[in-house]
């Protein structure tokens, strides 16, 4: 291990994207909020602490986008000596005199992304804490010693140019998209002494060139054993960039190796990385599942010796209904390999997006999502889809977005109504504000803001974590809190104690939605009713 000259490149993300939350890729989603007046030191030990480090001192792990650009590096005729793959907090080990260059991946440097904008202003707390462990990454002491040239990259690198706070953080380029080859010029532009440009456009679209011929696999593992199987989705949803990407699924071979690389290195879990699981091998242009493609990946991930559990990070709605028997014949295998439990039941899970309620939105702004069915079947869809996930020990993480561009009062309530569909049902929902993201269709509208948020707006965000809070609480609590008399005085007196007093500080210093706010707190943190629980479907 180098501590003086350092690597001529080193690579790293901010403290929150090189840690595993605990392996609890879910968790992660906190990352967005702000941390209030709890110590960030604190914060990191019992949120998202450091992953642990290989002999050398690199990251054991590191996020997948990460490993891609060392295997890009490695395979562009970079050698392994030059290169080093580290957490933040060790930094100083790897950054020298011969250090020509710092890369960072980072998916939302400045709390631009929708989980920090909608609760960093929602529930307060201050700055989001990815934006802070960014800002204290480009601000390292090495860095400011030694001035390497620092490249961003990753999903939410375009933040730092509409942000205009590139020269503020010291940062020499920001590259956006992940095609090898000018990924690799750019690096030994800067090891080789020579000047790059401000902004480094990677082809960001996937038509423009051959994805599984040009990227290499990863040489490393990643955090929660990430594999990609897919890269884009292809419905054309107009508020998000992967689906405005050709999909392209990755060969299963190159699955496989990318599986026996990560089982080999130390892990047993695989989290397949994908926009939509049920779309791989899918060649239809109604997107109907390919379920023999999707069985037998699934049943190859999940029969190679050493895994033991494994994650699916996205999927989609309409090919549920479309196929309830794929998702029967996909739940015999990954039940056995389930990550999760509700109480003490193993259960799958994969996140989903819902987004609205309203045939009208779905057919201006996704008429690709609910194929092969129509913008006026969305909510039979979503219902039906749910209850076939259920019986099949499915439980969905779900996303709906409040303030779309031209979103009408009528929408809200339709979305409410589907809401109200969906109350038997066993789901987390996670309503989010629009964010107008780089290279979307709609990213140069405004986003939506929590001042301009109506009753309905708000009805339907203290739904969504009313079903969460009845259908999660318990079983968080039971786990953690074993004697029954002490649930109790948990659920009946600490907590709601606790949300009378922070409905009362919201009530003081947020201004004209402080009414809103402190009514929020004190409904979602009333004691869950003994007299008329929340009525669960049963699951087989």
């Amino acid at each position: 291990m180098e501590t003086l000259t350092g690597k001529k490149v080193v690579l790293t993300a901010s403290a929150t994207e090189m840690s595993d939350f605990f392996n609890n890729p879910f968790i992660a989603f906190v990352g967005g909020f702000g941390k209030g007046p709890i110590p960030l030191s604190y914060v990191r030990k019992t949120l998202y602490p450091h992953c642990g480090r290989r002999a050398d001192g690199q990251s054991c792990y590191a996020p997948y986008g990460l490993r891609k650009i060392e295997a890009i590096l490695l395979e562009g005729g970079f050698s392994p000596e030059d290169i080093a793959v580290v957490h933040p907090d060790d930094l100083h080990l790897f950054i020298g005199s011969d250090t020509k260059v710092v890369g960072i991946s980072s998916m939302d440097p400045t709390g631009m992304g929708y989980v920090s904008k909608t609760y960093s202003s929602i529930v307060g707390g201050g700055e989001p804490m990815n934006s802070i462990e960014f800002r204290k990454l480009v601000m390292h002491p090495s860095i400011k010693k030694y001035k390497p040239k620092i490249i961003v990259g990753g999903f939410g690198s375009w933040q730092l140019e509409r942000k205009h706070v590139s020269d503020s953080y010291g940062v020499d380029c920001v590259l956006l998209g992940g095609r090898p080859k000018p990924i690799v010029e750019v690096f030994k532009k800067v090891v080789n002494g020579e000047s790059i440009p401000r902004i480094v456009k990677a082809d960001e679209f996937l038509n423009t060139w051959d994805y599984n011929v040009e990227m290499p696999l990863t040489k490393n593992v990643a955090i929660h054993g990430a594999v990609e199987i897919s890269k884009g989705c292809g419905r054309n949803c107009q508020f998000c960039t992967p689906t405005m990407q050709n999909k392209i699924d990755v060969p299963l071979n190159k699955i496989m190796k990318e599986v026996e690389l990560t089982v080999a290195q130390g892990s047993d879990h695989v989290t397949l990385i994908t926009e939509d699981l049920f779309l791989y091998g899918s060649t239809d242009k109604t997107f109907i599942p390919n379920r023999e493609a999707i069985v037998k990946l699934v049943k190859s991930v999940a029969d190679f010796p050493g895994v033991k559990s494994i994650q699916t990070s996205h999927m989609s709605l309409a090919p549920v209904w479309h196929d309830p028997g794929m998702i029967k014949e996909l739940a015999e295998i990954l039940i056995e390999k389930s990550w999760y439990s509700f109480g003490k039941k193993p259960i799958i899970t994969a996140e989903t997006g819902i987004e609205t309620g309203s045939p009208r939105l779905m057919k201006k702004y996704m008429a690709g999502k609910m194929l092969p069915f129509k913008p006026e079947q969305w909510q039979d869809v979503v219902t039906n889809a749910f209850g076939i996930l259920n019986d099949n020990d499915w439980y969905p993480l779900a996303t709906l977005i409040i303030g779309l561009p031209d979103e009408k009062e009528e929408d809200m309530l339709q979305t409410l109504e589907l809401m109200d569909k969906l109350k038997d049902y066993n789901a987390f929902y996670v309503p989010l504000f629009f964010v107008p993201l780089e290279n979307c269709v709609l990213m140069n509208k405004k986003g939506a803001e929590m001042d301009a948020l109506s009753k309905a707006r708000w009805d339907f965000f203290i739904k969504c974590w009313e079903y969460n809070i009845k259908i999660w609480k318990p079983t968080f609590l039971q786990n953690r809190l074993t004697n029954p008399l002490v649930y109790k005085a948990f659920d009946q007196f600490v907590i709601p104690y606790f949300g009378r007093i922070l409905g009362l500080y919201y009530a003081l210093t947020r201004g004209e939605k402080s009414e809103q706010l402190k009514q929020a707190v004190w409904t979602l943190s009333m004691p869950i009713s003994e007299s008329n629980p929340r009525k669960i479907k049963k699951t087989i």
